[in-house]
């Protein structure tokens, strides 16, 4: 004797869950994305003759959430004011030393906060 199996019918595919997936991805990397702040710093090569250039006139220390300028603790908020001050004294170069746990968002944050000043000359040294 003969059974037939009864023909089952293939459902299709909720495309739904598909789109709530690609939704959800696309609005989290949205919002991830603008909370991400980008700086550019220009980098170059040191300058060769093994210290042929002049010295820089000023000194200002990265240290962890410090900022020192010439050994004196300045706030963060007025660091382009403080650069000013030393273009205004004929101070022309800025070395920047980084030390401590100082994030590299930090020194990004600093460096391009003191290229807005004109006529100032900003060097990046760091750890050994």
């Amino acid at each position: 004797m003969r059974v037939d199996r009864p023909v089952r019918k293939q459902k299709s595919i909720s495309l739904t869950p598909l789109v709530d997936v690609i939704f959800l991805l696309l609005l989290f990397f949205m919002l991830s994305s603008t909370f991400t702040s980008f700086g550019q710093v220009e980098i170059g090569a040191p300058a060769g003759g093994g210290g042929s250039g002049a010295p820089p006139k000023a000194l200002l220390v990265l240290q962890d959430d410090r900022l020192l300028l010439n050994g004196s603790e300045i706030a963060s908020d007025v660091l382009e004011e403080e650069a000013r001050n030393l273009v205004a004294r004929d101070i022309g170069s800025l070395l920047v030393l980084v030390r401590g746990d100082t994030t590299t968002q930090q020194l990004v944050s600093a460096v391009s906060r003191l290229r807005t000043v004109p006529d100032l000359d900003v060097t990046v040294a760091g750890n050994e």
